[in-house]
Protein backbone atom coordinates (compact mmCIF):
# COMPACT_ATOMS: atom_id res chain seq x y z
CA UNK A 1 0.00 0.00 0.00
CA UNK A 2 1.68 3.59 -0.98
CA UNK A 3 1.01 6.40 1.06
CA UNK A 4 -0.39 9.28 -1.13
CA UNK A 5 -1.64 12.33 0.59
CA UNK A 6 -2.69 13.23 4.59
CA UNK A 7 -4.68 16.34 5.74
CA UNK A 8 -4.31 17.28 8.75
CA UNK A 9 -6.24 20.08 11.38
CA UNK A 10 -8.32 21.35 13.79
CA UNK A 11 -10.31 24.18 15.70
CA UNK A 12 -11.54 25.28 19.28
CA UNK A 13 -15.17 24.53 19.81
CA UNK A 14 -17.30 25.70 22.48
CA UNK A 15 -19.73 22.70 21.41
CA UNK A 16 -17.44 20.13 20.07
CA UNK A 17 -20.47 17.59 19.92
CA UNK A 18 -22.98 19.60 17.62
CA UNK A 19 -19.67 19.89 14.79
CA UNK A 20 -18.81 16.31 15.17
CA UNK A 21 -23.21 15.26 14.20
CA UNK A 22 -22.51 18.04 11.35
CA UNK A 23 -19.37 16.34 10.21
CA UNK A 24 -21.01 13.18 10.56
CA UNK A 25 -24.20 14.42 8.10
CA UNK A 26 -21.35 15.62 5.50
CA UNK A 27 -19.73 12.04 5.74
CA UNK A 28 -23.71 10.48 4.84
CA UNK A 29 -23.24 12.43 1.85
CA UNK A 30 -20.03 11.68 0.67
CA UNK A 31 -20.81 7.97 0.92
CA UNK A 32 -24.26 8.24 -0.82
CA UNK A 33 -22.27 9.82 -3.24
CA UNK A 34 -20.06 7.22 -3.83
CA UNK A 35 -23.23 4.94 -4.22
CA UNK A 36 -23.44 3.64 -0.70
CA UNK A 37 -27.61 3.33 0.41
CA UNK A 38 -27.45 3.10 4.04
CA UNK A 39 -24.40 5.54 4.39
CA UNK A 40 -25.31 5.11 8.66
CA UNK A 41 -24.54 1.85 9.25
CA UNK A 42 -21.52 0.39 10.60
CA UNK A 43 -20.14 -1.07 7.26
CA UNK A 44 -21.48 -1.93 4.44
CA UNK A 45 -20.63 -2.39 0.36
CA UNK A 46 -21.91 -0.57 -3.39
CA UNK A 47 -21.02 -0.83 -6.51
CA UNK A 48 -19.22 2.77 -7.20
CA UNK A 49 -20.80 5.70 -8.91
CA UNK A 50 -17.61 7.80 -8.99
CA UNK A 51 -15.52 4.88 -10.89
CA UNK A 52 -15.51 1.48 -12.54
CA UNK A 53 -15.55 -1.03 -9.72
CA UNK A 54 -16.90 -1.40 -6.47
CA UNK A 55 -16.46 -0.38 -2.86
CA UNK A 56 -16.72 -0.74 0.72
CA UNK A 57 -16.98 1.33 4.49
CA UNK A 58 -17.03 0.88 7.75
CA UNK A 59 -17.50 3.37 10.54
CA UNK A 60 -16.56 3.07 14.01
CA UNK A 61 -17.49 5.38 17.05
CA UNK A 62 -15.08 5.64 20.41
CA UNK A 63 -15.84 6.61 23.71
CA UNK A 64 -14.22 7.28 26.50
CA UNK A 65 -13.64 10.04 29.73
CA UNK A 66 -10.58 11.36 27.06
CA UNK A 67 -12.89 12.12 24.22
CA UNK A 68 -15.42 10.65 21.46
CA UNK A 69 -13.62 9.61 18.02
CA UNK A 70 -15.34 8.62 14.88
CA UNK A 71 -13.36 6.38 12.18
CA UNK A 72 -14.67 5.67 8.57
CA UNK A 73 -12.92 3.88 5.84
CA UNK A 74 -13.23 3.81 2.50
CA UNK A 75 -12.13 1.27 -0.17
CA UNK A 76 -12.78 1.37 -3.52
CA UNK A 77 -11.60 -1.43 -6.51
CA UNK A 78 -11.18 -0.51 -9.39
CA UNK A 79 -12.39 -2.84 -12.19
CA UNK A 80 -8.40 -3.49 -12.91
CA UNK A 81 -8.25 -4.81 -9.13
CA UNK A 82 -6.16 -1.88 -7.93
CA UNK A 83 -7.35 -0.65 -4.66
CA UNK A 84 -7.61 2.90 -3.30
CA UNK A 85 -8.15 3.96 0.44
CA UNK A 86 -9.16 6.78 2.36
CA UNK A 87 -9.17 6.77 6.47
CA UNK A 88 -11.43 9.60 7.49
CA UNK A 89 -10.62 10.41 11.58
CA UNK A 90 -12.12 13.15 13.71
CA UNK A 91 -12.47 13.41 17.23
CA UNK A 92 -13.86 16.09 20.47
CA UNK A 93 -11.16 16.38 22.61
CA UNK A 94 -10.56 19.20 25.63
CA UNK A 95 -12.79 21.77 23.77
CA UNK A 96 -11.26 20.92 19.96
CA UNK A 97 -11.97 19.35 16.73
CA UNK A 98 -9.80 17.01 15.59
CA UNK A 99 -9.52 16.07 11.94
CA UNK A 100 -7.00 13.43 10.22
CA UNK A 101 -7.77 12.02 6.50
CA UNK A 102 -5.44 9.89 4.87
CA UNK A 103 -5.36 8.37 0.99
CA UNK A 104 -3.14 5.13 0.16
CA UNK A 105 -3.52 3.22 -2.70
CA UNK A 106 -2.55 -0.59 -4.34
CA UNK A 107 -1.95 -1.80 -7.74
CA UNK A 108 -4.01 -4.33 -9.06
CA UNK A 109 -1.01 -6.88 -9.93
CA UNK A 110 2.04 -8.01 -8.50
CA UNK A 111 4.79 -5.97 -9.47
CA UNK A 112 7.42 -3.96 -8.40
CA UNK A 113 6.95 -0.24 -10.27
CA UNK A 114 6.20 2.81 -8.99
CA UNK A 115 2.70 3.62 -8.65
CA UNK A 116 1.28 6.00 -11.56
CA UNK A 117 -1.24 7.39 -9.53
CA UNK A 118 -2.05 11.56 -9.14
CA UNK A 119 -4.34 11.64 -6.03
CA UNK A 120 -7.03 14.81 -5.75
CA UNK A 121 -8.27 16.02 -2.35
CA UNK A 122 -11.72 13.75 -1.25
CA UNK A 123 -14.50 15.39 -1.62
CA UNK A 124 -14.92 14.53 2.45
CA UNK A 125 -12.16 17.09 2.64
CA UNK A 126 -13.11 19.53 0.68
CA UNK A 127 -16.34 20.12 2.36
CA UNK A 128 -15.25 19.99 6.14
CA UNK A 129 -12.55 22.67 5.40
CA UNK A 130 -16.09 25.11 3.09
CA UNK A 131 -18.44 24.26 6.01
CA UNK A 132 -15.68 25.54 8.86
CA UNK A 133 -13.66 28.07 8.37
CA UNK A 134 -11.65 28.29 11.34
CA UNK A 135 -9.44 25.41 10.63
CA UNK A 136 -5.66 25.59 11.12
CA UNK A 137 -2.60 23.28 11.01
CA UNK A 138 0.36 23.75 14.00
CA UNK A 139 -1.32 27.13 14.39
CA UNK A 140 -1.65 28.04 10.40
CA UNK A 141 -4.48 29.01 9.06
CA UNK A 142 -6.01 25.95 6.98
CA UNK A 143 -5.55 27.00 2.84
CA UNK A 144 -8.35 27.71 0.94
CA UNK A 145 -9.88 26.90 -2.35
CA UNK A 146 -9.02 30.73 -3.54
CA UNK A 147 -5.86 32.20 -4.53
CA UNK A 148 -4.23 35.32 -2.39
CA UNK A 149 -4.24 38.94 -4.85
CA UNK A 150 -0.84 39.82 -4.62
CA UNK A 151 -0.94 41.73 -8.08
CA UNK A 152 -0.54 45.40 -5.90
CA UNK A 153 2.70 46.60 -4.43
CA UNK A 154 1.25 46.43 -0.94
CA UNK A 155 -0.33 42.72 -1.24
CA UNK A 156 3.18 41.79 -2.56
CA UNK A 157 5.13 42.72 0.35
CA UNK A 158 2.59 40.85 1.94
CA UNK A 159 3.50 37.97 0.63
CA UNK A 160 7.03 38.24 0.95
CA UNK A 161 6.26 38.83 4.78
CA UNK A 162 4.79 35.32 4.58
CA UNK A 163 7.04 33.33 2.72
CA UNK A 164 9.85 34.53 4.88
CA UNK A 165 8.18 33.57 8.24
CA UNK A 166 9.52 31.50 10.70
CA UNK A 167 5.33 30.43 11.55
CA UNK A 168 4.68 29.20 8.11
CA UNK A 169 4.53 25.17 7.96
CA UNK A 170 2.38 24.88 4.60
CA UNK A 171 3.66 25.32 1.06
CA UNK A 172 3.21 28.34 -0.60
CA UNK A 173 2.73 28.22 -4.31
CA UNK A 174 3.64 31.98 -6.48
CA UNK A 175 2.05 31.92 -10.08
CA UNK A 176 3.16 34.83 -12.13
CA UNK A 177 -0.09 36.23 -14.05
CA UNK A 178 2.16 38.19 -16.52
CA UNK A 179 0.24 38.67 -19.36
CA UNK A 180 3.30 38.63 -22.35
CA UNK A 181 4.47 35.10 -20.76
CA UNK A 182 1.77 33.00 -19.45
CA UNK A 183 1.26 29.82 -20.63
CA UNK A 184 -2.62 29.26 -19.16
CA UNK A 185 -4.80 31.63 -18.33
CA UNK A 186 -6.61 31.60 -14.42
CA UNK A 187 -3.75 29.05 -13.56
CA UNK A 188 -3.78 30.78 -10.22
CA UNK A 189 -7.32 29.93 -9.33
CA UNK A 190 -7.13 26.21 -10.63
CA UNK A 191 -4.31 25.50 -7.85
CA UNK A 192 -6.00 27.03 -5.05
CA UNK A 193 -8.90 24.29 -5.56
CA UNK A 194 -6.61 21.37 -6.52
CA UNK A 195 -4.36 22.21 -3.22
CA UNK A 196 -7.05 22.90 -0.80
CA UNK A 197 -6.00 22.43 2.80
CA UNK A 198 -1.92 21.58 2.07
CA UNK A 199 -1.17 24.47 0.28
CA UNK A 200 -1.56 28.41 -0.10
CA UNK A 201 -1.55 29.87 -3.54
CA UNK A 202 -0.86 33.49 -4.22
CA UNK A 203 -0.82 35.19 -8.21
CA UNK A 204 1.41 38.34 -8.57
CA UNK A 205 1.46 40.62 -11.94
CA UNK A 206 3.89 41.83 -14.23
CA UNK A 207 4.97 44.61 -12.06
CA UNK A 208 3.77 43.42 -8.19
CA UNK A 209 6.59 40.57 -9.28
CA UNK A 210 9.22 43.16 -9.27
CA UNK A 211 8.42 43.69 -5.47
CA UNK A 212 9.41 39.61 -4.79
CA UNK A 213 12.39 40.22 -7.18
CA UNK A 214 13.84 43.61 -4.77
CA UNK A 215 12.97 42.06 -1.83
CA UNK A 216 14.00 38.37 -2.26
CA UNK A 217 16.20 38.61 -4.80
CA UNK A 218 15.80 37.15 -8.40
CA UNK A 219 17.11 33.80 -7.35
CA UNK A 220 13.73 33.36 -5.05
CA UNK A 221 11.72 35.60 -7.13
CA UNK A 222 8.80 34.29 -9.45
CA UNK A 223 8.19 36.31 -12.81
CA UNK A 224 7.96 35.70 -16.86
CA UNK A 225 5.45 33.35 -16.12
CA UNK A 226 6.71 31.23 -13.57
CA UNK A 227 5.46 29.00 -11.29
CA UNK A 228 6.98 28.82 -8.18
CA UNK A 229 6.41 25.99 -5.02
CA UNK A 230 8.00 27.73 -1.67
CA UNK A 231 8.53 24.42 1.08
CA UNK A 232 8.33 26.20 4.84
CA UNK A 233 11.65 27.79 6.46
CA UNK A 234 14.78 29.52 5.11
CA UNK A 235 18.11 27.95 4.10
CA UNK A 236 21.23 29.19 6.26
CA UNK A 237 22.36 31.37 3.61
CA UNK A 238 18.65 33.13 3.28
CA UNK A 239 17.08 31.57 0.48
CA UNK A 240 14.11 30.07 0.54
CA UNK A 241 13.65 26.45 -0.73
CA UNK A 242 11.34 25.08 -3.13
CA UNK A 243 11.22 24.43 -7.02
CA UNK A 244 11.05 26.75 -9.93
CA UNK A 245 8.78 25.73 -13.34
CA UNK A 246 9.87 28.66 -15.67
CA UNK A 247 7.18 29.41 -18.68
CA UNK A 248 8.92 27.67 -21.07
CA UNK A 249 9.02 24.25 -18.75
CA UNK A 250 4.87 24.87 -18.57
CA UNK A 251 4.87 24.81 -22.15
CA UNK A 252 6.66 21.57 -22.58
CA UNK A 253 3.76 20.22 -20.43
CA UNK A 254 1.38 21.07 -23.59
CA UNK A 255 -0.48 24.72 -24.28
CA UNK A 256 -3.99 23.20 -24.14
CA UNK A 257 -5.95 22.03 -21.22
CA UNK A 258 -4.57 18.66 -20.90
CA UNK A 259 -1.23 20.35 -20.42
CA UNK A 260 -2.73 22.73 -17.73
CA UNK A 261 -4.28 19.23 -16.12
CA UNK A 262 -1.10 17.43 -16.79
CA UNK A 263 0.91 20.34 -14.70
CA UNK A 264 -1.72 20.23 -12.03
CA UNK A 265 -1.60 16.70 -11.53
CA UNK A 266 2.52 16.73 -10.89
CA UNK A 267 2.51 19.98 -8.93
CA UNK A 268 -0.52 18.59 -6.77
CA UNK A 269 1.34 14.82 -6.26
CA UNK A 270 4.80 16.75 -5.18
CA UNK A 271 2.83 18.52 -2.71
CA UNK A 272 0.32 15.91 -1.66
CA UNK A 273 3.41 13.47 -1.64
CA UNK A 274 5.46 15.59 1.06
CA UNK A 275 2.25 15.75 3.11
CA UNK A 276 1.68 11.68 3.27
CA UNK A 277 5.30 11.31 4.78
CA UNK A 278 5.50 14.56 7.27
CA UNK A 279 1.69 14.99 8.86
CA UNK A 280 1.89 12.09 11.47
CA UNK A 281 -1.37 10.69 13.00
CA UNK A 282 -2.55 13.65 15.92
CA UNK A 283 -1.65 11.65 19.74
CA UNK A 284 -4.92 12.74 20.42
CA UNK A 285 -6.55 9.86 19.07
CA UNK A 286 -4.24 7.20 20.61
CA UNK A 287 -5.32 9.24 23.57
CA UNK A 288 -8.84 8.37 23.49
CA UNK A 289 -8.69 4.64 22.00
CA UNK A 290 -5.90 3.84 25.35
CA UNK A 291 -8.51 5.36 27.89
CA UNK A 292 -11.62 3.43 25.64
CA UNK A 293 -9.32 0.64 26.53
CA UNK A 294 -8.79 1.11 29.88
CA UNK A 295 -11.97 1.86 30.89
CA UNK A 296 -13.30 -1.66 29.02
CA UNK A 297 -10.53 -3.72 30.88
CA UNK A 298 -11.75 -2.32 33.96
CA UNK A 299 -15.56 -3.22 33.26
CA UNK A 300 -14.20 -6.89 32.67
CA UNK A 301 -11.76 -7.11 35.36
CA UNK A 302 -13.84 -5.68 38.27
CA UNK A 303 -12.13 -8.10 40.74
CA UNK A 304 -8.53 -8.00 39.40
CA UNK A 305 -6.12 -5.76 41.22
CA UNK A 306 -5.14 -2.45 39.83
CA UNK A 307 -1.85 -2.78 39.58
CA UNK A 308 -2.05 -4.95 37.38
CA UNK A 309 -4.75 -3.67 35.31
CA UNK A 310 -2.44 -0.51 35.39
CA UNK A 311 0.53 -2.39 34.55
CA UNK A 312 -1.08 -3.88 31.30
CA UNK A 313 -2.19 -0.42 30.23
CA UNK A 314 1.14 1.18 30.51
CA UNK A 315 2.64 -1.69 28.74
CA UNK A 316 -0.16 -1.11 26.04
CA UNK A 317 0.86 2.49 26.38
CA UNK A 318 4.78 1.99 25.82
CA UNK A 319 4.40 -0.47 22.99
CA UNK A 320 2.03 2.44 20.73
CA UNK A 321 4.31 4.80 21.79
CA UNK A 322 7.30 2.74 20.46
CA UNK A 323 5.12 2.12 17.40
CA UNK A 324 4.15 5.89 16.78
CA UNK A 325 8.24 6.59 16.89
CA UNK A 326 8.91 3.28 14.75
CA UNK A 327 6.46 4.66 12.12
CA UNK A 328 7.97 8.26 12.18
CA UNK A 329 11.66 7.08 11.61
CA UNK A 330 10.19 5.12 8.63
CA UNK A 331 8.33 8.34 7.38
CA UNK A 332 11.65 10.17 7.79
CA UNK A 333 13.77 7.60 6.31
CA UNK A 334 11.15 7.78 2.94
CA UNK A 335 11.02 11.30 3.11
CA UNK A 336 15.18 11.08 2.26
CA UNK A 337 14.46 8.61 -0.27
CA UNK A 338 11.90 10.93 -1.55
CA UNK A 339 13.97 13.79 -1.48
CA UNK A 340 16.98 12.19 -3.33
CA UNK A 341 15.52 10.11 -5.68
CA UNK A 342 14.03 13.79 -6.44
CA UNK A 343 18.00 15.54 -6.38
CA UNK A 344 18.33 12.54 -8.99
CA UNK A 345 15.73 13.08 -10.84
CA UNK A 346 16.38 16.70 -11.20
CA UNK A 347 19.88 16.00 -12.51
CA UNK A 348 19.04 13.44 -15.19
CA UNK A 349 16.54 16.50 -16.31
CA UNK A 350 19.71 18.74 -16.47
CA UNK A 351 22.01 16.71 -18.34
CA UNK A 352 19.16 15.61 -20.93
CA UNK A 353 16.29 17.64 -21.06
CA UNK A 354 14.94 16.04 -24.36
CA UNK A 355 14.29 12.86 -22.15
CA UNK A 356 11.57 12.41 -19.52
CA UNK A 357 8.79 14.46 -17.78
CA UNK A 358 8.64 17.92 -17.85
CA UNK A 359 10.16 18.95 -14.48
CA UNK A 360 11.91 22.04 -12.48
CA UNK A 361 15.60 22.02 -13.24
CA UNK A 362 17.79 25.06 -12.10
CA UNK A 363 18.59 27.62 -14.06
CA UNK A 364 20.30 27.54 -17.01
CA UNK A 365 23.65 29.76 -17.25
CA UNK A 366 23.52 31.21 -20.85
CA UNK A 367 26.33 31.61 -23.31
CA UNK A 368 27.60 34.95 -23.47
CA UNK A 369 26.24 37.01 -26.56
CA UNK A 370 27.80 36.50 -30.08
CA UNK A 371 28.49 39.33 -32.42
CA UNK A 372 25.88 40.18 -34.70
CA UNK A 373 23.27 38.16 -32.16
CA UNK A 374 20.07 39.70 -31.01
CA UNK A 375 18.79 39.38 -27.73
CA UNK A 376 15.67 39.94 -25.74
CA UNK A 377 15.34 41.18 -22.31
CA UNK A 378 12.71 41.96 -19.78
CA UNK A 379 12.75 43.87 -16.30
CA UNK A 380 11.92 41.95 -13.41
CA UNK A 381 12.83 44.49 -10.61
CA UNK A 382 15.21 47.65 -10.07
CA UNK A 383 17.02 48.88 -7.25
CA UNK A 384 19.93 51.17 -6.78
CA UNK A 385 19.60 52.85 -9.98
CA UNK A 386 20.04 49.21 -11.78
CA UNK A 387 16.99 47.10 -13.23
CA UNK A 388 17.39 43.88 -12.90
CA UNK A 389 16.66 41.83 -16.62
CA UNK A 390 16.17 38.24 -17.82
CA UNK A 391 16.60 37.23 -21.46
CA UNK A 392 13.52 35.93 -22.51
CA UNK A 393 11.98 35.31 -25.64
CA UNK A 394 11.28 37.71 -28.36
CA UNK A 395 7.28 39.26 -27.97
CA UNK A 396 4.63 39.05 -30.83
CA UNK A 397 3.84 42.61 -30.86
CA UNK A 398 4.91 44.41 -34.48
CA UNK A 399 8.13 45.88 -35.49
CA UNK A 400 6.63 49.70 -35.63
CA UNK A 401 5.97 49.11 -31.80
CA UNK A 402 9.96 48.87 -31.31
CA UNK A 403 11.49 52.02 -30.28
CA UNK A 404 15.28 52.93 -30.24
CA UNK A 405 16.25 53.82 -26.45
CA UNK A 406 18.05 56.76 -26.26
CA UNK A 407 18.03 57.10 -22.88
CA UNK A 408 18.13 53.61 -20.87
CA UNK A 409 20.45 54.34 -18.13
CA UNK A 410 19.35 51.39 -15.87
CA UNK A 411 18.42 48.99 -18.64
CA UNK A 412 21.99 50.15 -19.88
CA UNK A 413 23.73 49.08 -16.51
CA UNK A 414 21.02 46.34 -15.94
CA UNK A 415 22.32 44.78 -19.61
CA UNK A 416 26.11 45.59 -18.10
CA UNK A 417 25.53 43.33 -14.96
CA UNK A 418 24.13 40.60 -16.74
CA UNK A 419 26.27 40.02 -19.03
CA UNK A 420 29.05 41.78 -18.10
CA UNK A 421 29.67 43.95 -20.89
CA UNK A 422 28.20 46.55 -23.02
CA UNK A 423 29.62 46.65 -26.53
CA UNK A 424 26.06 46.23 -28.11
CA UNK A 425 25.54 48.03 -31.24
CA UNK A 426 21.76 49.07 -30.41
CA UNK A 427 18.70 49.16 -28.01
CA UNK A 428 15.40 49.21 -28.61
CA UNK A 429 12.35 48.96 -26.42
CA UNK A 430 8.95 47.47 -27.10
CA UNK A 431 6.12 49.98 -26.41
CA UNK A 432 3.14 47.05 -26.49
CA UNK A 433 4.92 45.03 -23.75
CA UNK A 434 3.31 45.59 -20.17
CA UNK A 435 5.34 45.22 -16.97
CA UNK A 436 7.84 46.87 -17.79
CA UNK A 437 8.36 45.94 -21.40
CA UNK A 438 10.66 44.59 -23.15
CA UNK A 439 14.52 45.06 -24.59
CA UNK A 440 15.97 44.07 -27.55
CA UNK A 441 19.79 44.30 -28.01
CA UNK A 442 21.65 43.61 -31.27
CA UNK A 443 25.61 42.93 -30.47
Amino acid sequence: MQSLAAYSFEALDADPEKRLDTMNGLVDSWLSKKGATTPREHDGSFDSKTGDGTGQFCRHEIRSKAGVLHEVELIETAHTGAMFTTNLQFAAVSGRVVVYASLAAAPGESRVAPVGIYPRCPWIVRSLIDAYPDWNFAGQEVPLSKAFDATEDSSAQVLCKVLRSKTRRLPLVVVSNDEDEQVWSDMHTKLAESLVGLADVAVVGAESSWVLTDELGPRDSCYLGAVRLYWPGVRPDGSLPGINWRASQLAAFGLDDAGRNRFLANLRREVMSAAALTMPLPAAFRDIRRVAEKERLQALEVDSRNSELDSIIEENARLTADLAKAESTIQSLQWKLSAATYAERKTEAANDEAGGEPGAVEEEVQPPPEPGEVRYYKKIGSGGGVDSLVQTKACQHKDSNWKPAFKGDQAEKGLLKLEGRNDWRSLAHCSACTGGGRWRVNW
